[in-house]
């Protein structure tokens, strides 16, 4: 993985990406609620299913993929010990042109 420079230089590798279409949309849309250094980045599923037009399943599975392709790390934490859970994201840079499953 590279050093993660900033949301500008991020977008150009995510579009550049061989990432699935809707992964990239998902990514972009995650994005939105990212600072200069995309870290800390709190959205929903429910309100990225809204940014994107896709199911909130749909998301989950893209978020994934993008986890699992290193374009982003999710801290998962549970709202006091309660069913509602909230995801904390980060944006990240992979190392190089990796290929992905569509």
């Amino acid at each position: 993985m590279r050093d993660f420079q900033n949301v500008e230089e991020w977008h150009r590798g995510v579009s550049q990406s061989d990432l699935a279409a809707n992964t990239r949309l998902v990514l972009f849309a995650l994005s939105l609620f990212a600072n200069r250094v995309g870290e800390g980045v709190r959205a929903s599923v429910g309100t990225l299913a809204d940014r994107t037009g896709l199911s909130k399943p749909s998301v989950v599975k893209h978020l994934k993929l993008a986890e699992d392709a290193d374009w982003i790390s999710v801290k998962r934490f549970d709202a006091n010990g309660t069913r509602l859970k909230r995801n904390e994201y980060s944006l990240k840079s992979p190392e190089g042109g990796m290929r992905h499953e569509r």
